[in-house]
């Protein structure tokens, strides 16, 4: 009886919730590359055919102004194609903020170190070296726990956003259900508790954005090192020039060494519609023969209500192989609704 008797006050307590308005949004990316690549200095260069890709996102949100005078926000994201996440809901959150405090739970809430990757500061106009997955090169963003279901803490200012997220289980993710227990094996080897902690923004100086970020994931094992990331960088904004530089340091799970991942380039808006860009990275690695060296051109048009780019991608030194060569031409559409 006194379970009834919960039950029904439960119920009746949801049901008196007032309802927020929900907004829906989202983007349709479509790309068309053409690669070819050689296994090494002496090998024959293979041109492979064209492929068509794509990738979109449905996002629901919804925001409302709560009794205590703090505002809650919370929402999810559909996207596709991913063989993790399709037909399933992805980054749910739940947010509660109070002047520039915010207090979140949930999966990818905000990238945390993963915003001050070496990327961020990089001008991209079209795809990043990572994103455009040149021949198997080993460029990557800043390792980071952020992916994992935790607890966030963001403070934001006009100078400056400090970021911080706790995952008590880094394994738990958008496919850990409501109530579930965790478990872990103490003879396993996988990833444990993580955290990340970030600062980023002007500084004060109109132009500037620059960052530093950190980021560990204890391993279940006490042999074993844990999974590490550091990254920092800094762009800088003036009469259409943009120019910037960025690196991230990795440290894989029971690794003794670091990859070195660094990225630059600067970008031109010649109007409204048109931009342009070049770009360069490196990856070192103590554990390789030679540095993967990365260059890129890019150009990019806005018809209004539909972006298009088209980006030139070469990578030497593929997979630390000498010789070991390619190249990517891409061309890709974003439509945000």
């Amino acid at each position: 009886m006194k379970k009834l008797m919960l039950g029904t006050a439960i119920a009746s307590l949801v049901a008196n919730i007032a309802m927020a308005e929900t907004k829906v949004s989202g983007y349709l990316e479509t790309t068309i590359s053409m690669n070819s690549t050689k296994a090494s200095s002496t090998a024959t260069e293979d041109s492979n055919p064209a492929s068509i890709g794509h990738e979109a996102s449905i996002d629901l949100s919804t925001s409302k102004e709560l009794d205590n005078g703090m505002t809650m926000s919370a929402g999810f994201g559909i996207e596709s194609p991913s063989t993790s996440s399709v037909g399933r809901a992805t980054d749910q959150y739940v947010k509660l903020s109070s002047g520039a405090v915010t207090f979140a739970i949930g999966n990818d809430v905000t990238g945390v170190t993963d915003n001050v990757s070496q990327e961020d500061f990089t001008p991209h106009i079209a795809q990043s070296f990572h994103d455009a997955v040149i021949g198997t090169g080993s460029i990557s963003g800043v390792n980071t726990a952020h992916g994992g279901n935790g607890i966030y803490l963001i403070y934001k200012t006009d100078m400056a956003t400090v970021e911080t997220v706790y995952s008590p289980d880094s394994n738990n993710g958008d496919t850990t259900a409501a109530s579930a227990n965790g478990t872990r094996a103490a003879t396993s080897t996988s990833a444990a508790s993580g955290y990340d902690i970030a600062v980023h923004g002007s500084f004060g100086v109109e132009g500037l954005k620059a960052g530093y970020g950190l980021s560990k994931i204890t391993s279940t094992l006490s042999s074993q090192n844990d999974k590490e990331g550091k990254s920092y960088g800094a762009s800088y904004s003036t009469g259409g020039f943009t120019v910037g530089a960025g690196k991230s340091t990795n440290t894989a799970a029971g690794a003794t060494t670091d990859t070195a991942n660094t990225t630059y380039g600067i970008a031109y808006k010649a109007s409204d519609a048109l931009s342009v860009g070049l770009y360069g990275g490196k990856v070192s690695d103590d554990t390789v023969a030679k540095d993967e060296d990365y260059q890129s051109i890019q150009v990019g048009y806005d018809l209004g209500g539909m972006g298009i780019t088209l980006g030139w991608y070469q990578i030497e030194n593929n997979d630390g192989t000498e010789g070991a060569d390619g190249e990517k031409l891409e061309i890709r559409t974003v439509t945000k609704f």
